[in-house]
């Protein structure tokens, strides 16, 4: 059983600049973007976490007040996966669709998965997410009806849903949509006839029928026939990319989607409306104080440093590393233990860091890149040529 209908749209190259970061916790990788109390758990489709359209919808998701968390769960990859997930972008959906049922029923089960967002949501509500929805591409909706039969979730919203996928491990879908907690808004693409998602997702099919008979006037169902199934995340708007519709088509269908999917977690309680009637504008954050390496005194938290590479050496084979980087004002030594991290640091490189903290070992310093901290390169090359004569991590300091 596929996943995706006849006629679906393909793989759909990435072409977004990430406006959030990658970070990983508990052993499973995530994309985050926005913050604030009111957080959206986003499961993306087969392709996995940086397939087609995926960040630039968080990113866009997260500029209306959201903290947006992508979670890296399909694993292992399928052959040779797309950014290390989920399919490669030369699988055919159409033509190989037949070979998702085996995933589906193994690695990407939801008895697989399942534990993976269970860490995400965890990791959420301790970084002060205190109400969470979820939006579902293609296989997430299926993956976010065992999400919201478990948490406390205000509501979620599926473009093209699967949640048919269902019967591929010998149960119901509209039995599994019965014991959600929580509202659905359903966006199925196609004519059901013709290629399209199936009618179980409209008014009168037993998917809708499930969650509005539980939550009566709360669900939502629109269906977007002039779309194919993936639209939203893998429609081509540019020309000369895999072709969903004509560009413009896919560009007005993606924005009204949109819209609909905030104003559903607008009366969700989720999101809220401004004067003009519309979801509000990004919420406006405190710009944050960043410090010099000669500055940093012991036991130092929150951290922020933009530094320059010096040298970098492996500690653990693909587990640790120590990398000495700095600013006109010295050199300091980094504990990191990401290997996306390490990687930023190579010699000449320019990072930032944020909400680091500095751990002492046997007297000396050396700060710390953990999992609430941000490591990413720079918006531009620190000119200045770093102080190695300084070096902190070098100075021993007696404890009192």
């Amino acid at each position: 059983m596929s996943c995706c209908p006849p006629g679906a749209a393909g793989y759909l190259a990435a072409d977004h600049t990430d406006e959030g970061s990658v970070r990983s916790i508990d052993g499973v990788s995530f994309y985050q973007v926005g913050s604030g109390p009111n957080g959206l758990l986003l499961i993306p489709d087969v392709w996995g976490w940086n397939g087609g359209r995926t960040r630039a919808l968080a990113d866009d998701l997260a500029k209306k007040g959201l903290s947006v968390w992508v979670p890296k769960i399909l694993q292992p990859m399928f052959e040779a996966g797309t950014d290390g997930d989920g399919l490669p972008p030369t699988f055919d959906v159409t033509v190989r669709g037949g070979e998702l049922g085996p995933l589906v029923k193994g690695d990407w089960g939801h008895e697989k998965v399942m534990p993976k967002v269970r860490a995400i949501v965890k990791a959420m509500k301790s970084n002060g997410v205190t109400k969470m929805g979820l939006v579902g591409f293609c296989y997430g909706a299926w993956v976010g009806m065992y999400a919201a039969k478990e948490f406390d979730l205000v509501g979620c919203a599926s473009p093209h849903p699967s949640v048919h996928l269902e019967a591929a491990v010998g149960g119901d879908a509209a039995v599994l949509a019965k014991a959600s907690k929580c509202p659905w808004a359903l966006f199925p693409a196609g004519d059901p006839k013709a290629g399209g998602d199936g009618d179980i997702y409209d008014a009168d099919g037993d998917v809708f029928k499930a969650v509005e008979e539980k939550f009566p006037g709360k669900c939502v169902t629109k269906r977007f026939a002039a779309m194919k199934h993936g639209w939203m995340t893998r429609g081509s708007i540019k020309e000369g990319q895999f072709m969903a519709g004509s560009g413009e088509d896919v560009k007005a269908a993606v924005t009204e989607c949109l819209t609909d999917i905030c104003e559903f977690f607008v009366k969700r309680g989720l999101m809220r409306r401004n004067k003009a009637g519309l979801p509000p504008p990004p919420i406006k954050l405190r710009a944050p104080k960043f410090t010099k390496v000669g500055k940093i005194e012991p036991e130092a938290k929150s951290l922020n440093l933009v530094l320059k590479a010096v040298k970098i050496e492996e500690t653990a084979p693909g587990k640790a590393w120590d990398a000495v980087l700095g600013d006109e004002t010295g050199v300091v030594t980094l504990s990191l233990r990401s290997a996306q991290h390490a990687a930023d640091c190579k010699p000449g490189a320019s990072v930032r860091i944020q909400n680091a903290r500095v751990l002492m070992i046997k007297g000396y310093v050396r700060i710390i890149v953990d999992k609430w901290a941000v490591l990413k390169p720079a918006d531009a090359p620190l000119e200045c040529e770093p102080k190695t004569g300084n070096d902190i991590s070098a100075t021993e300091y007696e404890l009192a």
